[in-house]
């Protein structure tokens, strides 16, 4: 009779166990896809609706490239839709991505991911410009107007360098009078140059252009930028 009752206990604990060893999977596998289990659901978030007039400054052939990457950990991103998605600005790749997981069933975990690619999809674009895809050959550097590395001084050219490439330094009225009378096309062809020499980002090469423009605007208009007091 002991052996019987002993033998009917182990096959009680085996039981057990192997119910216990089921709820154990059963309740991490529950909490990874739902975030919880039983109780009162809570009431569904509302939609969240994107920003309008965000939805047109990117592209149909953009827009699903960049929705590719964030949700679907995959797709590459050319310069021109990272150039889209940084014009469209921060709070609009924010909205966009905030609008579809309010629409989705995502857990905790595939929530999180989503918003780490969020973040890499715009740090990656910011910093290289591209995402992926092979890179085309560079083009070869585009050699200045023969004649114009002279109609510069050697003490205005930096001064010059350093406002458009540095975003600092100053222009006097002897510098803004080499600068214009070395001509426009001069000023076009120095700042192509070194442009095609280095590596900038889209968003690099946009401020390097506008500052390009200022400097011979600002010049032409006031004839020095910051006056500085020196004779060359």
């Amino acid at each position: 009779m002991v052996e019987k009752i002993g033998q009917f206990h182990c096959f009680y604990v085996k039981i057990q166990t192997e119910e216990i060893l089921e709820r154990n999977s059963k309740v991490w596998n529950l909490c990874k896809r739902s975030g919880h289990i039983g109780g009162t659901q809570a009431a569904p978030a509302t939609i969240v609706q994107p920003l309008k007039g965000c939805a047109s400054k990117v592209t149909s052939a953009c827009g699903p490239k960049i929705y590719e990457f964030v949700f679907d950990n995959s797709g590459i991103l050319s310069e021109e839709c990272c150039e889209q998605l940084l014009n469209a600005g921060r709070e609009c790749h924010d909205s966009d991505t905030n609008s579809i997981q309010s629409e989705g069933e995502f857990s905790k975990e595939e929530r999180e991911e989503i918003l780490a690619r969020h973040s890499e999809v715009w740090n990656l674009c910011k910093r290289s410009g591209h995402i992926g895809g092979t890179q085309p050959v560079p083009a070869p550097p585009v050699q200045p107007l023969t004649g114009c590395a002279g109609k510069v001084t050697s003490a205005c050219g930096p001064k010059v360098y350093a406002f458009v490439f540095d975003k600092s330094g100053v222009l006097s009225e002897k510098c803004c009078e080499l600068l214009l009378n070395a001509g426009r096309q001069c000023h076009d062809s120095e700042t192509n140059s070194i442009l095609s020499e280095g590596e900038f980002s889209a968003e690099e090469k946009k401020e390097i252009m506008k500052r390009h423009n200022q400097v011979w605007n600002l010049c032409k208009k006031n004839g020095h930028i910051d006056i500085e007091n020196t004779v060359f």
